[in-house]
């Protein structure tokens, strides 16, 4: 038995989550899971995720992100950034661009919509080669309202096993 590091009180069952918002653990905002596997706490209803969800989760997001063609924020690109793995140095470097323009991104509102497009069609060949990248739209898609973009819905985060 597992005991509740949240209340220290409940134990933790295993069982799906529900509209579990998992943005804090890749820095954006209302990023739902639904259906995945999870150890939840019968008293607070706490949820804890495996590590493999948890990077599922993370590939089915970036994926999400890149198919949307709109404008990145400047969470969503530090998002993409990490996810690929790379540094800000090393992004600046692949891009061609000085390392202080990826600070700037990623402490921005919004990247352009040139500046998007580089940094979705690079992660879409990370996450998944021609496949991917082929469905990156040009940069001239306008963003499309805050209402329709968020929050993300992941569905069933399939894992391996």
């Amino acid at each position: 038995m597992i005991h509740c590091s949240a209340c220290r009180k409940g134990s933790l069952i295993p069982g799906r989550t529900k509209e579990h918002d998992v943005g804090p653990l890749f820095g954006l905002e209302r990023v739902l899971l639904d259906d995945a596997p999870a150890l939840i706490c019968g008293n607070c209803g706490h949820v804890v995720l495996d590590g493999e969800t948890i990077e599922t989760t993370r590939r089915q997001l970036a994926e999400i992100i890149v198919r949307n063609g709109a404008s990145l924020t400047g969470s969503e690109a530090r998002f993409l950034r990490e996810t690929m793995s790379m540094t800000q140095a090393q992004l600046a470097e692949r891009l061609q661009i000085i390392r202080g323009t990826v600070t700037r991104w990623e402490a921005s509102d919004d990247l352009g919509p040139v500046q998007s497009f580089a940094l979705r069609t690079l992660a879409a060949w990370a996450l998944d080669g021609e496949r991917l990248a082929h469905i990156v739209s040009a940069p001239d898609v306008p963003r499309p309202l805050a209402s329709t973009a968020r929050p993300y819905r992941i569905n069933k985060a399939v894992t391996s096993r």
